[in-house]
């Protein structure tokens, strides 16, 4: 130890003398180092951490091909069930030995109203089967979960996440026992799931849940009852979600042909008997161990960051290994004289190494602090709301990474350091001259692998960044300049009247608010992801054309007056939804072009009536809009149809669009005081902007392509960094070469094209071995890009003329220096 600390006292010395050196090295490995750390972090959360649940590899994702015919969806197709489904499965105790269902309060991934003080707030929570907790095997921090008896008797009680209780509550013991009021209802909060836990929804991080409930307020999916049954009573309605556990010594093959009669059975319970020619729903499963669609939606440009920012790893580890080199062969006067008085070659190396592990852990500090810094924004850009702090797998990734360099940076200034022996310290300069130019080659050899990286990272990061650009610019069809919308659910309406005349008499608030220019309301809000999907119905009391197979699936939405006048999209033919269509007047609805092109070809579509079986839900057409923009940026258009909230027969939450004078964002503490003017209770459910909600569905796209600039960027400044270095370091060995040179009749200008000729050979031979490389890295973009081919010549071009400008750059500094040499000057130190 007290060698240690003699070695460790003279790196700090030896630091101290060059801090620019150190500064340079301690920032290159943090920036490396600290962005793999972030990287890793999201890809552990994303990709490989487990679900925080006992033995997750026995839990799967209950999946099916579709509903009935007869049924009606919300939520994902393919992921949701009816009530009548899950009671039935739940009681074949063969195949599964637990079965659990959850199922969001709120509407399209937003978030609902509650209360824990005076201030209305937001927050995501989910209805939940009594045996919820248990059957995921989900350890709780503090008091207790649900049971079967608080489902069967649709319990008032909450449990709440580890995060809201640390977020919202600093983690007081006392809130067991406190009442959480949602949407008005007071539920008392039981208990508080353990830490890491967030619920088993992807990307989300669930606040709180509560048994499945009975209560209109509560509904699935926030929806209202119609005719005041809930989930429980609407065997059609396909809404929940299942999970489950597979029973001891049953593998899922096994289970899922156990149940499949019995879930195709369950399926029709209610609704009646397959239509002709009908093909039944299929049940599977899906493994749990991981969020479902992660692997999916992020797995491959996870993958792509993780290769481009360990390619940012290898320039910085690279540079940093050269900056050593290059001082230690400085320093090899002092090794060899270290080397006569005694010293042994593992002394030396003892002591390269302890300055080596000085360096990374200086280094390392910085890149804990960017990493978690950088993993929290890539959070915000990726609209992950589950928790992506590093944790112990990440912290010895990291570790790992560390010792890695320390070693490296221990071993690799080694040879060079010993090479000279004992003997090196009686010669002179001139006698060593031929011996430090050779020792430049492996900083040559780096410095053109570093170009080809370079040229590699700038090439993706390009095409990344082209395709944002092309994303940005895509055409929604309206104008979402000066539009804001949020959602807002009223707690005390009890019917359909007292609903129509909360919205009416916000909205005619709203109206009058100074620089307000029109206001609308919608069911769904547009620019989500989310929609209400269901077959095409009759046009004038027959089938409709074209409607068969996958043509007969449509998107409907229910809206309020001016809807269209207040987006901004334009109208084809017929009049925009207007105060006059009220609930005694006709019913009217409006259809999207392609709605009229598919099942009303060749003829005008308004006057025809549009409805299903019941005649009274019979509507007329009365206008068609141009197609444009609704669930995603990238969508293709699809039929749709609107109908005005006015003439339904039920009314619950809905999401307020405002268009204004100025910034959009500005309006909102006006709006927030009509609405508690209104109900105190309501807080403002995911207020933005239009604008921002639409980027929400290209958030990846926005994640990857900015990380993917960012690290081509920083593999300029590091491969400049390197560049500069080298040629710095070689300059200043040849200064008496140069002097020579210059005392015989050498030009300023010859001297000049002898350093940048050294660097143009190396950037051309970086530019022939990337371009081959980046070719293959484009390829394998290909799926991540849009609106521009992978082997886009342009943006290669660019990408070389980026690294030839850095290569004259940073050789610039060094040819300059170079230029002044004063031959006199350098013959008299020689």
């Amino acid at each position: 130890m007290h060698t240690f600390l003699n070695d460790l006292r003279y790196a700090v010395r030896q630091f101290r003398k060059t801090p620019g050196f150190t500064l340079v090295c301690v920032l290159t490995l943090a920036l490396g180092i600290g962005a793999n750390t972030a990287v890793f972090s999201v890809m552990n959360a994303v990709l490989l951490k487990s679900l925080p649940v006992a033995d997750p590899d026995r839990v799967v994702y209950l999946n099916t091909s579709g509903a009935p015919h007869h049924g009606n969806n919300t939520g994902d197709w393919d992921t949701s069930f009816s009530y009548p489904v899950y009671d039935m499965l739940r009681q074949q105790h063969g195949a599964l030995a637990e079965v659990m269902a959850y199922v969001p309060i709120s509407s399209g991934g937003s978030k609902v109203a509650v209360r824990l003080g005076p201030e209305p707030e937001e927050a995501e929570g989910d209805m939940v089967s009594g045996n919820f907790f248990s059957g995921l095997g989900v350890t709780l921090a503090r008091g207790r979960g649900f049971t079967a008896q608080d489902e069967a008797r649709h319990a008032p009680v909450a449990v709440i996440s580890y995060n809201y209780w640390t977020q919202r509550f600093s983690r007081n013991p006392d809130v067991l026992g406190k009442s959480l009021y949602v949407k008005g209802i007071p539920l008392t909060i039981v208990g508080i799931a353990g830490e890491g836990f967030e619920g088993v929804e992807a990307g989300a991080s669930t606040d709180f849940w509560i048994p499945l409930q009975s209560r209109t307020e509560l509904n699935a999916w926030s929806a209202p009852a119609e005719d005041g049954k809930t989930y429980l009573e609407r065997p059609n309605w396909w809404c929940l979600r299942m999970l489950g556990r597979l029973a001891p010594g049953v593998t899922k093959a096994q289970s899922v042909a156990q149940l499949q009669p019995v879930f195709q059975t369950a399926a029709y319970i209610g609704i009646g008997n397959p239509e002709p020619g009908e093909k039944r729903p299929e049940l599977s499963f899906q493994d749990a161990k991981n969020f479902p669609g992660y692997d999916e939606n992020y797995g491959k440009p996870l993958k792509m960051l993780m290769a481009m920012v360990g390619l940012v790893l290898l320039i910085a580890l690279s540079n940093v290994v050269m900056l050593l080199m290059a001082r230690n062969t400085i320093r090899q006067r002092e090794f060899s004289l270290r080397l006569a008085l005694g010293a042994g070659r593992k002394e030396l190396f003892r002591q390269l190494l302890t300055e080596s592990l000085l360096l990374v852990t200086l280094g390392s500090g910085l890149a804990w602090l960017f990493a978690i810094g950088a993993t929290r924004s890539l959070a915000a850009w990726s609209q992950i709301e589950s928790s992506l702090a590093p944790d112990r797998t990440v912290l010895l990734f990291t570790l790992c990474i560390l010792l890695s360099a320390a070693l490296v940076f221990g071993l690799a200034p080694l040879r060079s350091a010993l090479s000279g022996g004992p003997g090196l310290v009686l010669r002179t300069s001139s006698a060593t001259a031929s011996a430090d130019a050779s020792k430049t080659r492996a900083g040559r050899i780096i410095v053109t692998l570093q170009m080809a990286l370079c040229l590699v990272l700038l090439v993706g990061g390009g095409l990344l960044v082209r395709t944002l650009r092309n994303l940005e610019s895509v055409p929604l069809g309206m104008h979402t300049e000066g539009l804001v919308v949020f959602g807002v659910n009223p707690q005390n309406v009890h019917s359909f009247a007292e609903g129509l005349a909360f919205y009416q008499n916000l909205t005619e608030k709203l109206r009058t608010l100074p620089g307000v220019e029109s206001v609308t309301t919608m069911d769904e809000r547009i620019g989500s992801g989310w929609s209400s999907n269901n077959y095409v119905g009759k046009i004038d009391g027959e089938k409709a054309p074209n409607s068969d197979g996958e043509n007969r699936m449509v998107r409907s939405n229910v809206v309020g007056p001016a809807f269209f006048h207040t987006l901004g999209v334009p109208m084809m033919a017929g009049r925009d939804f207007a105060d006059s269509d009220t609930a005694t007047s006709p019913k009217v609805v409006i259809i999207n072009e392609l709605f009229a092109q598919r099942f009303l070809p060749n003829e005008s579509p308004l006057g025809h009536h549009l409805g299903w079986d019941n005649p009274k839900d019979q509507a007329v057409i009365i206008g068609v809009v141009k197609n444009h923009k609704y669930r995603s940026i990238e969508e293709d258009p699809i039929p749709m149809m609107w109908t005005a909230y006015t003439q339904q027969k039920t009314i619950g939450e809905m999401h307020v669009e405002m268009r204004v004078h100025g910034d959009p964002m500005a309006i909102l503490p006006a709006a927030r005081k009509v609405v508690q003017q209104i109900d105190p209770n309501l807080p403002l459910i995911q207020p933005m902007t239009q604008r921002a909600q639409y980027e929400q569905t290209i958030s990846q796209q926005l994640l990857f392509a900015r990380l993917a600039g960012f690290f081509g960027l920083l593999a300029v400044v590091l491969v400049a960094t390197g560049l500069y270095g080298t040629l710095a370091y070689r300059v200043n060995n040849r200064t008496v070469e140069i002097g020579v040179r210059m005392a015989v009749g050498a030009q300023r200008g010859q001297v000049v094209w002898m350093v940048l000729r050294g660097s143009l050979i190396m950037t051309a031979i970086g530019v022939a071995i990337g371009v081959p490389l980046a070719l293959l890295v484009a390829r394998a973009l290909t799926s991540a890009l849009y609106g521009v081919k992978p082997y886009d010549a342009a943006n290669y071009a660019w990408a070389v003329v980026g690294v030839a400008v850095v290569a004259l750059i940073a050789s610039a500094v060094p040819a300059r220096k170079a230029a002044s040499v004063n031959p006199l000057s350098a013959l008299r130190a020689e």
